[in-house]
């Protein structure tokens, strides 16, 4: 399997959610901590990887410019 867009959730032995790592373009660029508005930019396509947290669910958006 060859994924151009992935995310990886990370989180501690007791279930709280800690960071989401970002693969773009088939690449890993980077991760963010899970906060709400945290986001991460893919230097080859500009896209720029959103994080929003509800109270009981949190979206990961993409805004390609």
């Amino acid at each position: 399997m060859n994924l151009i867009t992935d995310y990886r959730v990370n989180q501690l032995s007791d279930g709280k959610l800690i960071s989401v790592e970002v693969t773009c373009c088939g690449k890993h660029v980077g991760e963010v901590r899970f906060e709400d508005g945290a986001s991460l930019t893919c230097p080859e396509c500009n896209t720029n990887h959103t994080l929003k947290i509800q109270h009981n669910h949190f979206h990961i958006k993409q805004l390609k410019e």
